[in-house]
């Protein structure tokens, strides 16, 4: 299961995360053996995210979690598949945009 948590510094309407939801859950799949079936994403808007000691232009942090390991060619496609969107949709600089991975060993559900 991959989860993925979205901080935004700007606000993100009802309209925009449902597309931020569509386009996420497509790009998951440039990870081999993951799909928008089994993904899970949080979104948080209005963060007050600094880089560089400054916060005028949007940022987005966003870290992918998932259970088991990828390639590194996989996370780089995800990486600009994310910067993209998040550039057309949020107009986050691509310089603001930042992707953290963390690889789980484990994960339990119900």
């Amino acid at each position: 299961m991959p989860y993925i948590d979205v901080n935004l510094s700007s606000a993100l309407s009802v309209e925009k995360e449902t597309i931020l939801k569509k386009e996420i859950g497509q790009l998951i799949a440039l990870i081999p053996g993951k799909t928008e079936s089994s993904l899970m994403i949080q979104f948080k808007d209005c963060c007050r995210l600094w880089y560089n000691g400054k916060n005028e232009e949007p940022i987005a942090f966003v870290n992918v979690m998932l259970l088991g390991k990828a390639s590194k060619d996989s996370y780089d496609a995800l990486t600009g598949g994310l910067i993209q969107l998040f550039q057309q949709e949020m107009d986050v600089p691509a310089a603001n945009t930042y992707v953290k991975f963390e690889e789980v060993p484990d994960w339990c559900w119900g």
